[in-house]
């Protein structure tokens, strides 16, 4: 059989949390005959923590946190063939497990993954034995540590245990694309000199040769566009020695390039590489990636293809109300459709590596994307002013950027990579050790910028190094940020002062809990960020006061939203949630909050009506406000089939152009007021939207 096969390696495993105080964490489960016939049959992707880890309870406390952090074992049975193996590598690749994770077959070590975020392979030619019964054995643990990013409990997430992405097998002749290069795909296209006439388009492919023999290679490189047709190729002979690694480049030129245009036009081509000998084809490989170019500049914003674009996004963490971490490829389908919905253009994959598919979504739907390490808050568990970092540290933080560029690297919508995410210790080493990652970035990609996301701003701070950077601040939410209506003001001031590099707003916003609602909102005096009291209403409310002043600072080169969907986070207890920080646009269940559709009204061109506080359905029947977003030309209020009158848009305050309010209505007391608006769009297109509110009495009320 010729060149490269995979087979999905999903179906099929048993799996025990393997937990200390039971005594099962010394259980021989990587033994063959080892019984697991107890063990929970599960399949891939799976996490342990996908009810724990939001909210429930396991009963096990290990870890130190309200959900299980610990180690757990995975065993499948796996049958291969002579055919299959016969003159093959064999690997398998996990896209994806949390924390650290050991591979054993039929007993014998292969080898371990520190890093939870991460794509990985192990080569187990030499540990499989064919036409019979083998055992793969797995022991993944999400423990806390001090050396792996993000540390002990740092990060404001729940760190879901498991093989929580897809696996595969990869059957591959020895002499191949090299499948150890840090998880990537071994194939490195660089689009450069971009005209409207022609692009350069280099190819680097590194190879490896697992025979102890020389081989001579041809080695083809083609580019096809959407349709399949070849654009242009080429092909080179190369001389391989006996067990070792080498690569080839290719330039290449293409004719009248379709550049990757964003959501406008996210076009993509593909370039097929493939190794043959003496006619055999040993290895190919189909990588997709776009033709772009883009730049930052601190006074005028983002570019993209050299047209200014404004980046309006979300921050977004891997996480499925139905499965937690262990999300489906149709659950991000899902999640990705809903932002396109809203508008975005831009997103911030919080905070480590995201699953493959996420990448390749946004380079099909052209989604800008801030991609970053699980660096967050600290890097050394030390409790003293010394912040000693632990041993191995700075290796897996390096790996891990190195990780996240290598598998990243062919991704069109990628723009920055992030180092870090507010970091608030500092000193000598810790400034040092940044330093390294930032340079490690500069020299893995020459062609991105990079970034980090903080929220400390002063010192040593300010002088970390970034080609751009992003500023986490809430205000209007934490009391110490201040009111919302401080912010632009303070981002000059910050921007003016103390940032040489172009700045944006990596995240802001609020919480919002859709079962609570009040009139009249005083803020800081009725909201507790920390607390119970996440009024919905006032979420929305405040997205308005702070978009108002984003959206006319054009310098600000992103505008990321924290965040896109509620997600599971162990140790919140607010709101009319546990285990969740609700500050997303969207439930973790995905029903869209109000200040969703505020930001649809702002950012789509599509026609949008929305009226506000509709699951405030009994409330006082004086209403001081009753208010509806929309991008429509004019709006006219319906009460009980009474009009109250039309507001255009063109009387609105422009800040605020898509905020229709009516003010003091009266509802009748004790029965349903059916609330309609009547919408009339520029393009001649009308639409009508109801709620349904009870008027009580204020004694009621009390």
């Amino acid at each position: 059989m010729n060149g490269r096969f995979t087979e999905n390696f999903n179906s099929g495993w048993k799996f025990l949390k393997l937990t200390e105080k039971d005594g099962l964490s010394k259980l021989p489960v990587e033994e063959p005959d080892f019984d697991d016939s107890a063990w929970e049959s599960v399949t891939l992707p799976h996490t342990w923590n996908a009810k724990d880890g939001c909210g429930g309870q396991s009963g096990i406390t290990e870890g130190g946190e309200s959900y299980y952090r610990g180690l757990s074992g995975y065993r499948k049975v796996c049958y291969f063939s002579r055919e299959h193996c016969e003159g093959k590598s064999v690997f398998i690749k996990f896209e994806g497990a949390n924390t650290v994770t050991e591979l054993f077959v039929n007993g014998r070590y292969v080898g371990v993954h520190k890093g939870g975020y991460s794509a990985f392979r192990f080569n187990i030619t030499d540990f499989i034995i064919p036409d019979r019964e083998n055992i793969i054995a797995v022991k993944v643990n999400n423990a806390p540590t001090d050396y792996i990013a993000p540390i002990t409990d740092q990060g404001d997430f729940t760190k879901m245990g498991g093989i929580y992405r897809d696996a595969a097998l990869i059957f591959v002749s020895p002499v191949h694309i090299d499948l150890t290069d840090y998880g990537s795909s071994g194939i490195y296209v660089t689009p450069k000199n971009i005209t409207g006439e022609n692009a350069d388009i280099d190819i680097a492919v590194k190879l490896e040769n697992e025979l102890d023999r020389p081989q001579s290679v041809t080695i083809r490189a083609a580019v096809r566009d959407e349709e399949g047709k070849v654009l242009t190729e080429t092909e080179i002979i190369k001389e391989l020695s006996a067990a070792s690694k080498d690569s080839a480049v290719f330039s290449m030129r293409l004719s009248e390039p379709i550049v990757w245009n964003g959501v406008e036009n996210p076009y993509l081509y593909t370039a097929e590489i493939s190794l043959s000998r003496e006619g055999e084809v040993l290895d190919s490989y189909t990588q997709s990636f776009g033709v772009r170019e883009y730049s930052i500049d601190a006074e005028k914003g983002f570019f993209l293809n050299g047209k200014y674009l404004d980046l309006r996004g979300v921050c977004y963490h891997q996480d499925s109300f139905e499965n937690g971490w262990a999300m489906t490829n149709e659950q991000r389908e899902r999640d990705y459709s809903l932002m396109l919905d809203m508008g975005c253009n831009t997103v911030r994959m919080a905070h480590y590596q995201h699953d493959g598919y996420e990448y390749e979504l946004c380079d099909r739907l052209g989604i800008t994307v801030w991609t970053e390490i699980g660096l967050v808050n600290k890097m050394s568990a030390d409790e003293t002013d010394l912040y000693a970092i632990a041993e191995g540290f700075a290796e897996n933080a390096k790996q891990q950027l190195t990780e996240l560029i290598r598998q990243n690297y062919n991704h069109p919508s990628i723009i920055v990579w992030g180092i870090s995410n507010e970091l608030h210790q500092m000193n000598d080493e810790i400034f040092g050790i940044y330093t390294e990652l930032s340079a490690l970035a500069g020299a893995e990609d020459k062609t991105r910028l990079i970034t980090f996301a903080d929220n400390q701003c002063w010192g040593k701070f300010l002088e970390m190094p970034a080609d751009v950077v992003g500023c986490n601040r809430y205000f209007g939410w934490y009391k110490e940020a201040g009111g919302p209506e401080k912010f632009g003001k303070w981002f000059d001031d910050y921007r003016q002062s103390n940032r040489k590099q172009p700045v944006c707003v990596s995240e802001y916003g609020g919480g919002g809990a859709i079962s609570q609602h009040k009139d009249n909102i005083a803020w800081p005096d009725e909201i507790d960020p920390w607390g119970e009291r996440h009024y919905e209403n006032y979420q929305s409310q405040l997205h308005e006061q702070i978009w108002a002043q984003l959206s006319e600072r054009n310098y600000i080169w992103g505008k990321y939203i924290w965040c896109m969907f509620d997600f599971a986070s162990a140790g919140r207890r607010e709101g009319d949630t546990r285990g969740q920080n609700d500050k997303g646009l969207v439930t973790r269940e995905r029903v869209k909050k109000d200040s969703f559709f505020f930001y649809s009204s702002v950012w789509c061109k599509k026609p949008v009506l929305h009226i506000t506080e509709k699951r405030f359905t009994r409330r006082p029947f004086r209403v001081p406000l009753v208010k509806v977003y929309s991008n429509a030309e004019r709006i006219e209020l319906f009460i009980n089939g009474s009009s109250l009158g039309t507001v255009e848009q063109k009387d609105l305050n422009p800040l605020y152009s898509t905020v229709f309010t009516w003010k003091n209505v009266t509802l009748k007391i004790n029965g349903e007021n059916e609330i309609k608006a009547a919408a009339y769009f520029n393009d001649g297109s009308t639409a009508e939207d109801t709620a349904v509110w009870i008027g009580i009495t204020e004694d009621e009320k009390a």
